[in-house]
C-alpha cells in the first residue's frame, strides 16, 4: 500500500481536532491566568483571544480544503516559499513534536502522581507509560484512535460537568463576576475614564498590558488545529467536511474552555488558590469523587498526546514519501499503518524523556521551545494563504491573522535559536539534495553525450 485510507468521518475528525487542542492547556491554564491579572483582565483576555483566533481558524480551514493531504503544513510551506519551505516545516514540526509530546506526557505524569506516593522519578515513569500507551493506540489504527477519542471526549464532558456541578457556587459567582467585569470595563472604555490606563489608581478598569499578557498566554490554548492538517488525507469528503471539522471543533472547544474558565474565576474570587499548572486539583478537592476525576484527567491527557502522535506519524510518513526524510519512513505496513514513522518517533520520545531526567530539564523549557516554533509555522501558513487566496478574504483574514500573531512577539529570548536552527537545517538539506540531484543529472547528460 502507498496511500492512507479515507477512514476519518466528520465525527471522528471533529473529535480528533478537539483533542489535538484540549489537553494540558485545559488543565494548566486556569491556574496560570489566575496569577496574571484581575478577574476583569482575565475576562477581557478570553474575549480578545477568541476573536483573534477566528481568522486563523478560517485560514487553516481554507488551506485544508485546498490541500486535503497528509503532508499538511509541508505542502502549505511549498506554496508559500517554494520547495525548500517543505523541508523547513518538516524540521520545525518534527522538532516541536519531539519535545512537545514528552512534555505533555510529563504534565500527565505530574497530575497522576497525586494518586500515588511516588518519588520524583515516578513522574518520569508515568510519562514513559503514557508515551507507550499512546504509541500502542496509534499502532492499532485510526478506528481504535477514534474510539478512544470518542470515549475521551465523553469523559471530558463528564469532567467539566462534574467540576461545574459540584462547584456550581463557584460557576454562578464566576458568571456574575465575569458579566459585571465585562460591562464595567466596556463602560469605562467608552467613557474614556482617566483611570483606564492607570492600573494602580483603580481596580474597576482593566490594565491594557495585563489584558494583552493574558491573551498572549491563552493563545497557547488554541494551538493544535494546524496539526489537524496532517490528518486531512484520511478525511472522507474533504470538500464539505474540512471546514465543518474546524468550525465545529472550534465552537465545542470554546464552550469547554469557558465553562472551566468561569468556574475558575468564581473560585479565585472566593479565595480558592488555583495558582500553578495543576490548579484544577484544588477544584477536584470539592468533589465527592476527587481521585476518580484525577484519573479522568489522565485519560484526557493520554487522548490529547495520542492525537498529537497521530499527526506526527503522518507528517513523518509524508516526509519520508517525499524523500525529505529517509525513504523507509514513507512506507506503510500490510495493515495500512505507517509503522516505521510511529516507531521512530517513539524512540525519539524515549530519548527526550531520558534527557530531561538526566539533565533536569524543566517542562516549561520544553514548552517554550515548542511554542516559539509555531511563530515560524504560522508564518508559512499565512504566506501560503496569501499566495493562494484572492479577493477580500485574502486581505481580511491575512491582516487579522497577522495582528493576532503579534502576540507571539513577546518573550523572545536566545531560545529562538532553536527554531532558527531547525529551519536552517531544513534549508541545508534541501540545498544539499538539490545539488546532488543536479550533479546526477549532469553526469547522466554527460554519459548520453559520450555514447553519442
Amino acid at each position: 500500500m502507498t496511500e492512507l485510507e479515507k477512514t476519518v468521518t466528520l465525527g471522528r475528525g471533529v473529535v480528533l481536532a478537539i483533542l489535538m487542542v484540549i489537553g494540558s492547556g485545559l488543565l494548566g491554564l486556569p491556574g496560570l491566568v489566575a496569577d496574571s491579572g484581575t478577574v476583569q483582565e482575565v475576562v477581557f483576555g478570553w474575549l480578545l483571544i477568541i476573536l483573534a483566533v477566528m481568522p486563523l481558524i478560517q485560514i487553516c480551514a481554507g488551506l485544508g480544503k485546498k490541500f486535503p493531504c497528509s503532508g499538511g503544513l509541508f505542502h502549505y510551506a511549498r506554496e508559500a516559499v517554494g520547495e525548500w519551505g517543505g523541508y523547513a516545516v518538516t524540521a520545525l514540526v518534527c522538532g516541536s513534536f519531539i519535545l512537545g509530546e514528552p512534555a505533555v506526557a510529563l504534565i500527565g505524569g505530574e497530575y497522576l502522581q497525586h494518586l500515588f506516593n511516588l518519588p520524583d522519578f515516578g513522574v518520569y515513569l508515568l510519562a514513559f507509560l503514557i508515551i507507550t500507551a499512546m504509541t500502542l493506540i496509534t499502532v492499532a489504527g485510526v478506528r481504535l484512535v477514534s474510539f478512544f477519542n470518542y470515549a475521551a471526549v465523553a469523559i471530558l464532558l463528564f469532567l467539566i460537568a462534574a467540576l461545574t456541578f459540584y462547584n456550581f457556587n463557584f460557576f454562578s459567582s464566576g458568571l456574575v463576576f465575569s458579566l459585571q467585569a465585562l460591562f464595567e470595563g466596556i463602560s469605562g472604555i467608552s467613557s474614556s475614564n482617566p483611570g483606564l490606563f492607570d492600573h494602580g489608581s483603580s481596580n474597576l478598569y482593566p490594565d491594557p498590558y495585563n489584558v494583552w499578557k493574558i491573551s498572549a498566554l491563552l493563545f497557547w490554548a488554541f494551538l493544535g488545529w494546524e496539526n489537524m492538517s496532517f490528518g486531512l488525507g484520511e478525511l472522507q469528503n474533504p470538500e464539505k467536511n474540512v471546514k465543518r471539522v474546524f468550525w465545529l471543533s472550534f465552537g465545542l472547544t470554546i464552550f469547554i474552555y469557558l465553562m472551566l474558565a468561569v468556574t475558575s474565576i468564581g473560585a479565585d474570587a472566593d479565595g480558592i488558590p488555583l495558582s500553578g499548572a495543576s490548579g484544577l486539583v484544588e477544584l477536584v478537592k470539592f468533589t465527592p469523587t476527587g481521585n476518580l476525576l484525577i484519573w479522568l484527567m489522565g485519560v484526557v491527557i493520554v487522548a490529547n498526546v495520542t492525537c498529537w502522535n497521530f499527526a506526527s506519524s503522518r507528517l513523518v510518513y509524508a516526509s519520508g514519501k517525499e524523500e525529505v526524510l529517509p525513504a523507509y519512513l514513507g512506507k506503510i505496513s500490510k495493515r495500512g499503518q505507517p509503522m516505521a514513522s510511529i516507531l521512530s518517533m517513539y524512540v525519539a520520545f524515549m530519548l527526550v524523556l531520558l534527557g530531561t531526567y538526566v539533565f533536569k530539564v524543566p517542562v516549561s523549557s520544553l514548552l517554550l521551545l515548542v511554542n516559539q516554533n509555531f511563530l515560524f509555522l504560522y508564518g508559512f501558513i499565512l504566506l501560503s494563504y496569501w499566495k493562494t487566496e484572492t479577493g477580500w478574504r485574502r486581505w481580511a483574514y491575512s491582516g487579522l491573522s497577522f495582528l493576532s500573531l503579534s502576540f507571539l512577539v513577546s518573550g523572545f529570548t536566545w531560545k529562538i535559536l532553536y527554531s532558527v536552527a531547525l529551519a536552517g537545517t531544513g534549508y541545508y538539506v534541501f540545498v544539499r539534495k538539490a545539488a546532488k540531484q543536479k550533479k546526477s543529472e549532469e553526469k547522466a547528460a554527460y554519459t548520453i553525450y559520450s555514447d553519442l
